[in-house]
């Protein structure tokens, strides 16, 4: 989502302190008791589950992204949308670049920044950060969701969740951090519904690593309890820090088919990956049954043939 401005300052500016993050955090195993972990969701806004896909399916789904990926940019150049059919081309930078990477960068982007720039089947959120749908519903990405998950388990922790209310799955994606990808700004997913007074969750991400994740890959940083800030960030964020009840950053390191499942109200941002590989994450979202995300893909469809001006 775009950063918001509250209070006159923005998101980013009231989510940052200098304080250092801190790779402390619980990682459950499969099969601890989802009242323990209901509890830990409710209080920090995020909990973290051990080997919820196995190796292998990792793997296979890793594969069939990065083969996504790539056809993405084959469809875009097909279709119009893009000048060249890869993720950017190198420039000779300037002091005056600034195309779409950043001043003073080499690299230009295919595609534009945000949801304005994007395709309901790919959108680059931050330079070099891409979440993608096409294809994440086919058999040969992810043969199912009851073959790769440990999915009774994962049902009994959405329920537990959700206070047993009715939820589905309202999407599922790949977000790929390509690598050199930057560090995104501090976001939530999606707004409160009720801005007088928290609410339980009504909407989660289920983040999973294709791969080991350390520090160099750029993981995912969570602002601990923050979602029961981001209601009115700005005056709750600076009480909290007067009252020094808000907590550190934490970086947890994943390793492949590990699981991150999070609030969408909570504070998060991907760090940036200073490695020489792609970081692949496969992105489900749950949301009660009433509830539907209109927010975070255009509908416009890459497949649509850009027609030019005559």
């Amino acid at each position: 989502l775009h950063q918001k401005r509250i209070g006159g300052m923005s998101m980013n500016d009231a989510a940052a302190d200098q304080k250092s993050p801190t790779t402390n955090y619980h990682l459950h195993p499969i099969n601890t008791p989802t009242d323990i972990l209901q509890c830990e969701f409710e209080k920090d806004g995020f909990i973290c589950l051990s080997s919820l896909i196995d190796k292998e399916g990792a793997s296979h789904i890793r594969a069939g992204a990065e083969q996504s990926l790539q056809d993405c940019w084959t469809i875009l150049h097909a279709n119009g949308h893009t000048k060249f059919p890869h993720e950017y081309r190198t420039l000779v930078a300037t002091n005056d670049d600034d195309k779409n990477g950043g001043p003073g960068t080499a690299k230009e982007y295919a595609l534009g920044r945000g949801v304005k720039h994007g395709f309901k089947e790919i959108v680059m959120r931050h330079y070099g950060r891409y979440e993608m749908t096409y294809k994440c519903d086919q058999q040969n990405l992810i043969s199912s969701i009851d073959d790769c998950c440990c999915s009774p388990y994962l049902a009994n922790v959405l329920d537990s969740i959700f206070h047993n209310e009715k939820y589905y799955m309202c999407s599922m994606s790949i977000v790929m951090a390509s690598a050199g990808a930057a560090e995104q700004q501090w976001h939530q997913d999606g707004p409160h519904l009720d801005i007088a007074r928290h609410q339980p969750c009504h909407c989660l991400n289920v983040f999973i690593p294709l791969m080991d994740v350390t520090l160099c890959h750029g993981p995912t940083e969570l602002r601990p309890g923050t979602h029961y800030y981001t209601r009115n960030l700005a005056s709750m964020m600076l009480a909290a820090r007067a009252k020094k009840t808000l907590r550190d950053p934490v970086l947890p390191l994943l390793h492949a088919g590990d699981a991150l499942i999070f609030d969408y109200r909570v504070l998060h941002r991907g760090r940036a990956n200073l490695s020489d590989e792609d970081r692949p994450i496969l992105v489900m979202t749950f949301a009660k049954s009433w509830f539907s995300d209109v927010l975070n893909f255009p509908k416009r469809s890459m497949f649509d043939v850009q027609r030019s001006e005559a």
